[in-house]
């Protein structure tokens, strides 16, 4: 019986314990959950204001959107406005302007400066700056340019009011440098060309783009389109894509003050032009002195760089962009060549070369805008002064 009795009390202790351990379990439980609860509460009131924040910050950028829309709207209006009074636009009136152009009569309908929009030319004539613009005794507009060159200016203007493609009109040699200056000081871009190839000529070189290839024996001279820019210094530079013997005097690279024709294109020896001859050197009979270095071959994948000191008159060459030296011209020879187109000569069926007129120097930097602003009457006066100089 006390066996049984002791056996009874421990059972009975034992559940005491276990009911004991259940109910704290029940209440940490139940404590879990009134912390979850608790949580999701303030979570929900954290989502609560996090969303009415977000609310009130898209209603605060939505409306600051619309405010800064609006002044960026009134800010192009405003520069439309602008670009009216300072452009002369399409539309514009049908008023003829009498200008006095160093005391050349030139009448100029103002609508045609419409073509040449973005040109300080259009700017000048606008109702912001037509006011600031000089008139002679007579009242006329007096510009104080190279009346040839702007006459030319003036002519293709008025022709473009009937032939809207009208290219732009060949400059005589002679006039070259003027329209240089004139063309950039007063941005008319139209007048300011790249060069190229020139594509008519009347040789067996085969042409695309600014690659030359020989397909025949024998010399096939070919020049650029347009001559060097006089206003400033020029450079290009020729890579020999492909030269079967480059042991022979079969390429050559150069100046000429003229486009080659007829028999010129065949013969590597052209008046009023100078060379770098393959294996050579430097050939021409227009050299005063030169110290150029000799028989240089080129080779495939050389490169042949050529660049004209406008200042100096000097023409300077570059073999894979280092230099090899330069020449200078005889003055009777410089009085003749106002002008100096890059010429080039191939000889062997096979030769190819490609020519490169973008670039600035032997640095191989590409060429900036070279556009100036036309901000005074006597700065102009001064760049006609030198181009009449540059005439006599």
């Amino acid at each position: 019986m006390d066996v049984a009795a002791s056996q009874q009390q421990r059972v009975t202790e034992n559940e005491a314990l276990i009911e004991s351990s259940f109910r704290r379990l029940i209440a940490s439980i139940e404590a879990e959950r009134e912390k979850m609860r608790t949580t999701w509460s303030q979570i929900e009131e954290e989502q609560q204001a996090t969303s009415d924040d977000l609310a009130r910050l898209k209603l605060d950028t939505e409306e600051w959107c619309r405010s800064e829309r609006s002044k960026i709207e009134n800010e192009w209006k405003r520069l439309d406005r602008l670009r009216e009074r300072m452009s002369i636009l399409p539309g514009a009136s049908r008023e003829v302007l009498e200008i006095n152009c160093s005391g050349e009569l030139l009448f100029l309908p103002k609508r045609a400066l419409c073509h040449i929009e973005g040109s300080y030319l259009n700017h000048m004539f606008s109702d912001a700056y037509v006011q600031s613009v000089p008139r002679d005794d007579e009242g006329r507009y007096f510009l104080d340019f190279n009346p040839v060159c702007f006459g030319i200016i003036v002519d293709w203007l008025r022709q473009l009011e009937d032939k809207p493609d009208l290219p732009v009109p060949r400059v005589p040699e002679s006039q070259q440098l003027n329209m240089d200056l004139l063309a950039e000081a007063l941005n008319l871009r139209q007048f300011i060309c790249g060069n190229c190839i020139k594509l008519e000529h009347s040789t067996s070189l085969k042409v695309r783009g600014n690659v030359v290839e020989a397909t025949h024996a024998g010399w096939q001279v070919i020049s650029a389109e347009h001559p060097l820019k006089m206003s400033g210094n020029s450079f290009f530079e020729v890579r020999i894509l492909k030269n079967p013997d480059p042991t022979t005097d079969r390429l050559a690279v150069g100046l000429c003050g003229h486009s080659p024709t007829g028999a010129e294109a065949h013969s590597v020896r052209i008046k009023d032009a100078f060379l770098y001859n393959s294996n050579i050197g430097l050939i021409g009979d227009v050299i005063d002195a030169n110290n150029c270095q000799e028989k240089i071959q080129f080779v495939d994948g050389m490169t042949l760089g050529v660049r004209h000191d406008i200042q100096t008159r000097m023409t300077h060459f570059y073999v894979n962009r280092a230099s090899i030296g330069s020449c200078a011209l005889r003055d009777d020879a410089l009085e003749r060549m106002p002008v100096l187109y890059p010429v080039f000569a191939l000889h062997a069926a096979g030769q190819k070369i490609e020519v490169d007129f973008t670039l600035s120097g032997p640095l191989a930097s590409r060429k900036t805008s070279p556009w100036k602003m036309w901000h005074s009457r006597s700065s102009s006066g001064m760049q006609r002064n030198d181009a009449s100089a540059a005439d006599g």
